[in-house]
């Protein structure tokens, strides 16, 4: 038998032919990532919050520790014994109401309002030592530095003596504040909101600096009950009221210099420039927005969007 030969024939896939294949395959990548690129501005959209402009009043404050000067009462014991206090401390009475009982030897002695106010049983020991009339100068400063690094402690009397002081009524007029603090704008009407969540209006009477502070004295026309019965409490001291709208911090954007935001005008993301007014931490106070525009908060890619569609 006659052997054969066999030859190798070329075929298959030549190597022009894989070349273009890759080109075909990187055209097709640069041409999604050129979709997906162009798209990121609407995804942004797509995921950004939406905040509805609302005209709101901002304000804006310090905190403020008050101590308050009063007009104080003070009781006396009629005679030897336990002293039984009749009312509850802070309590308000009336003119010759009986407010408390000396039980002694030689029988039970009433002690009488002489003047209507807010009883106190527990005593401080500086009874009578800040009054409503008192003139701010550097001796009221320095006794009450003394008072606030005491801070002495409050006691009632169990066992009276004749004559010895038992309780105070505390006045229901002729409260004063006294506050320390960094600044002081000369001659201002301004505003308090206590811990008792009321706000009072206060107006500065003397003003003396003394320790590295502004030691300012207010006139205040009233005091809740309790808010009178105590010597400091804690206040926001309210500097500034104006109105504003609120939006997220980081909805603000910069665009040739201009600071502003984007809200959506008939579907469409504009740029809108405003004019920041107060800063609340994680939101802005600006001015230069419509009642119910929608501002955009965009998420932190947003920054890696094409801007083409941001007129």
């Amino acid at each position: 038998m006659k052997a054969k030969k066999f030859k190798v024939v070329q075929g298959g896939r030549k190597r022009g032919n894989k070349i273009w294949r890759s080109f075909f395959i990187a055209g097709i990548a640069v041409l999604a990532l050129f979709l997906l690129w162009n798209s990121l501005g609407y995804l942004a959209l797509w995921a950004a919050d939406v905040t509805v402009a609302t005209n709101s009043e901002i304000v804006s404050s310090v905190a403020v520790q008050c101590f308050v000067l009063r007009n104080e009462f003070q009781l006396r014991s009629p005679g030897n014994g336990r002293y039984v206090p009749l009312v509850d401390n802070g309590a308000r009475v009336r003119v010759g109401q009986d407010i408390a009982r000396i039980e002694g030897p030689s029988g039970n002695l009433l002690v009488q309002a002489p003047v209507a106010g807010l009883i106190l049983h527990v005593l401080d020991g500086f009874e009578g030592d800040f009054s409503s009339d008192s003139v701010l100068d550097l001796a009221l400063v320095e006794s009450v530095t003394r008072y606030l690094a005491k801070s002495p402690g409050a006691n009632s009397v169990s066992q009276a003596k004749a004559g010895e002081l038992v309780g105070v009524i505390v006045g229901n007029t002729g409260f004063k504040l006294l506050t320390a603090m960094s600044f002081h704008s000369q001659g201002q009407r301004q505003r308090i909101k206590t811990e008792d969540g009321l706000t009072y209006s206060i107006v500065p009477r003397q003003v003396i600096q003394a320790q590295d502070k502004f030691w300012a004295l207010w006139d205040v026309t009233s005091l809740s009950d309790t808010l009178g019965k105590e010597r400091v409490f804690s206040a926001e001291l309210i500097t500034q009221e104006q109105e504003a709208v609120l939006v997220p911090a980081k909805a603000l954007h910069t665009r040739d210099g201009v600071q502003g935001v984007i809200v959506l005008f008939r579907g469409k993301p504009v740029f809108n420039p405003v004019e920041v007014v107060c800063n609340q931490g994680n939101e802005v106070g600006v001015k230069g927005l419509a009642h119910g525009q929608r501002v955009l908060t965009l998420p932190w890619w947003a920054s890696l969007a094409k801007r083409w569609w941001l007129k």
